[in-house]
């Protein structure tokens, strides 16, 4: 086991269209390091060679989390509803 200090991860499965599988995992870095770079290299492990997106602050006011997304062009998708839609 190879653990990367001060680093965990969150991850849950989603389903997608077709009954297949994709995943979503949030990296969050609390140590002294450059974040970017460590969490560059976590991801880069963790995704392989596989396709996937990253999602990053936009405004940059967290640079010690990202959101990973595999196959997110295959998740069920449909018109947003207001008042159906919510967290």
């Amino acid at each position: 086991m190879k653990l990367i200090p001060d680093l965990v991860i969150n991850e849950s499965e989603i389903t997608l269209q077709g009954g297949n599988v994709g995943k979503i995992a949030v990296l969050i870095y609390t140590g002294e390091r450059d974040p970017k770079y460590v969490l560059d290299y976590a991801i880069s492990k963790y995704v392989e060679r596989k396709p996937h997106n990253v999602l990053i602050d936009a405004n940059m006011d967290n640079p010690w989390m990202r959101v990973i997304i595999s196959n997110i062009n295959d998740m069920i998708q449909e018109p947003f509803d207001e008042d159906k839609h919510r967290m």
